[in-house]
């Protein structure tokens, strides 16, 4: 199998990729500095705005908040929403999809909550897998949709089930966890943590691009390695895990802090876990 986060020896730092703020898109409450504010006090360490059509000028946040890295970012949205994101990232939401999608090489393109509410599909099967060049990720968990909304009932925030279909079908994809940020409510709750060889946005995408990554709403991940076909992760309190294969088959279950799997012949294995701390994703480790 191989690893993704084979040679890891940076630091893992928090973030988050999907959010926005009052200035740029309607739909948001809170302001770019408010929310930033918010973002560093949950221990964000990096940040991609991505709002609604259009490239939100972060140089007065840059100045504001050295420590923090930033990604120029939006969120496509004339229809089904994806992400673009990047270092330095042009106005692609000027074009039609399919156009955008072949002129973001070099960016990190990641469908956004393929059905956020129960028995509604916003993006469908069929859908992702027509899409030319494929996306690079898809959101695995979407926290803005955790909570009853007062017009749409029954809100989800979880798509392993989409994630699953699509690598069944052999797309390699990897996954994020986003806040989604919007309203007061929205911030802190999930992440993504990267490990990084330095704070620069180079060093960041190389390891989003690279899937050295894993999204959280509170376990974090203390170890994982490959040896041969076997499979080992350590996450930082108990929980119940699981290794999920093609088909979203359990290839097996336990519970702990330590998890073991001697894979076979599938083209691909993930882990993820869930605790009183909360959940982990872990990239797929590919055949």
């Amino acid at each position: 199998m191989v690893n993704p986060y084979e040679g890891c020896s940076g630091a893992w730092v928090r973030g988050n990729l999907h959010g926005h703020c009052s200035e740029s898109s309607g739909c948001a409450s809170v302001p770019l500095f408010a929310g930033i504010e918010k973002h560093e006090k949950a221990g964000a360490r990096f940040l991609a705005l991505t709002d609604h059509d259009t490239v939100t000028d972060l140089s007065a946040a840059r100045a504001r908040w050295p420590d923090i890295t930033f990604l120029e970012g939006f969120e496509w949205s004339s229809s089904q929403n994806i992400l673009f994101i990047g270092e330095k990232v042009p106005p692609l939401y000027e074009l039609s999809l399919s156009e955008a999608l072949r002129e973001a090489s070099g960016l990190l393109t990641v469908i956004c909550h393929p059905h956020p509410y129960r028995g509604r599909d916003y993006w469908t099967i069929p859908m992702i897998l027509a899409l030319d060049p494929p996306p690079v990720a898809i959101e695995v968990y979407n926290s803005h949709y955790s909570r009853p909304l007062r017009t749409n009932p029954g809100p989800n925030p979880l798509y392993t089930d989409t994630w699953d279909a699509v690598l069944t079908q052999g797309l390699r994809v990897w996954s994020f966890a986003n806040d989604d940020s919007h309203d007061p409510h929205d911030f802190g709750h999930t992440a993504t943590f990267a490990n990084v060889k330095d704070r620069s946005a180079a060093s960041l995408m190389a390891a989003l691009k690279a899937g050295r990554f894993y999204g959280s709403t509170g376990l974090r991940l203390e170890e994982v390695s490959v040896s041969g076909d076997v499979i080992h992760v350590r996450v930082d309190s108990d929980a119940n895990g699981r290794f999920v294969g093609p088909g979203g088959r359990i290839l097996g279950v336990a519970q702990g802090r330590e998890f073991s799997l001697r894979g076979s012949d599938e083209d691909y294995i993930r882990f993820e876990a869930e605790g009183s701390r909360g959940r982990i994703f872990l990239q797929p480790f590919f055949r």
